[in-house]
């Protein structure tokens, strides 16, 4: 059995030159992995070497897009709020959006995370479920649909003014309700939000 030591590997983290392991969420996975990493005898040096050019995951806090002030994150295999939550605690300036089919007994709590999500926005077939989620924690906006959403943010940062904004698309649920597959599901916010920073940014 593996017990990864997260102390260790912070310590080793500055060492590393790719932006994917400067953020939080990475963090526990890393640690899990240079632990089996020293069971295999790898040196530190070889360990930090092969990480230089590793990129993440499509779909896994992907950072396909920075324009302006604004960048916008794919977490769409995030398919419960644990997976979200993550997402949440790595990204300031948020705006949040969420939805689609929820796990069962899944529950948000978003005490930790509040402060840094500048507005959620409600998409899927189960919008009641995530109102209720998040009512009297953050804002929210019943978007529906990820273009509705896209639209409605865009509208929302020229209000807020807030600088060094984050788009965060990290549903916290599973795409089935609109979607064939997770994949499909971060591909099409890409699209969007691609087609949209044309239109208004």
């Amino acid at each position: 059995m593996i017990i990864p030591n997260t102390n260790e590997y912070t310590k080793l983290k500055a060492k590393i030159k790719n932006p994917y392991f400067k953020m939080n969420i990475n963090d526990e996975n890393m640690s899990f992995i240079y632990s089996l990493s020293k069971l295999f005898n790898i040196s530190k040096k070889s360990f930090i070497n092969s990480l230089k050019s590793f990129d993440g995951l499509p779909h896994r806090y992907e950072i396909f897009l920075k324009k302006k002030n604004c960048t916008f994150i794919n977490d769409s295999k995030a398919t419960s709020f644990n997976a979200t939550k993550y997402a949440l605690a790595s990204t300031k300036n948020i705006y949040w959006i969420l939805g689609g089919l929820p796990k069962k007994n899944d529950r948000f709590y978003l005490k930790n995370f509040k402060k840094d999500i500048i507005k959620s926005y409600i998409i899927g077939k189960n919008v009641n479920f995530f109102k209720k989620q998040v009512k009297n924690q953050i804002n929210y906006f019943i978007a529906k649909n990820l273009n509705k959403a896209l639209i409605q943010i865009f509208k929302d940062l020229a209000i807020f003014k807030k600088k060094n904004n984050s788009i965060l698309f990290s549903p916290a649920s599973a795409s089935f309700d609109q979607f064939l597959n997770f994949e499909k599901r971060g591909e099409e916010f890409k699209r969007l939000s691609k087609y949209h920073v044309k239109k208004y940014i």
